[in-house]
């Protein structure tokens, strides 16, 4: 079980790093897939996008900072940072177009979570 689990919990702090990427030097295209706003629109919110990009790595970062823990307090943080982001991912998905959020934030995160408890 746990090389299942580490291989998720790597698809989600890859995909942290993937989406704060994204979300700092691709905005426009981000935005053209998850929202409605027109080019103009999301020229604007630029500035957020980058916001967003530094909680993405930041989660990214912390995750991986995690491993530096005891291994109860690691599982223990582990555990909340992922029922977090399936939380927020689950929020995410519910306020944007089309699966992006679903699929590539909240699958992982909760993947990651079962393997987690099946330890």
């Amino acid at each position: 079980m746990t090389y299942f689990y580490l291989l998720a919990l790597a698809a989600v702090v890859i995909g942290h790093f993937i989406f704060a990427y994204g979300q700092w030097f691709r905005w426009l295209d981000i935005c053209k897939k998850l929202t409605d706003l027109t080019e103009d629109e999301a020229q604007k919110t630029i500035s957020m996008g980058r916001s967003f990009a530094s909680y993405n790595a930041s989660i990214g970062l912390g995750i991986c900072l995690s491993f530096l823990l005891p291994e109860t307090q690691r599982h223990w943080t582990q555990g909340v940072v992922l029922a977090l982001v399936v939380l927020t991912a689950a929020v995410g998905a519910s306020g944007t177009k089309g699966t992006t959020i679903l699929v590539r934030r909240l699958l992982p995160a909760a993947v990651a979570l079962v393997f987690l408890f099946l330890k």
